[in-house]
């Protein structure tokens, strides 16, 4: 019982800190985004990249089915 109250305890402090900055976890995310495409775009061949990185959400969003 006392695990499972520091369990949501923690989660309820983490999820009001991201909603509490929620524009620069935003603006974060933007950045490393629009950096990994650039990145991406340069360095040639990204359809294989993409490819790469889908397979690897696709595995993500299947462990949780």
């Amino acid at each position: 019982m006392m695990t499972t109250i520091l369990a949501f305890a923690i989660l309820t402090a983490t999820t009001l800190l991201v909603l509490g900055n929620l524009r620069m976890v935003a603006h974060d995310t933007f950045e490393a985004l629009s950096h990994a495409a650039t990145r991406m775009r340069r360095s040639g061949n990204p359809g294989a990249k993409i490819a790469f990185v889908a397979l690897w959400l696709l595995i993500f969003a299947l462990s949780y089915l």
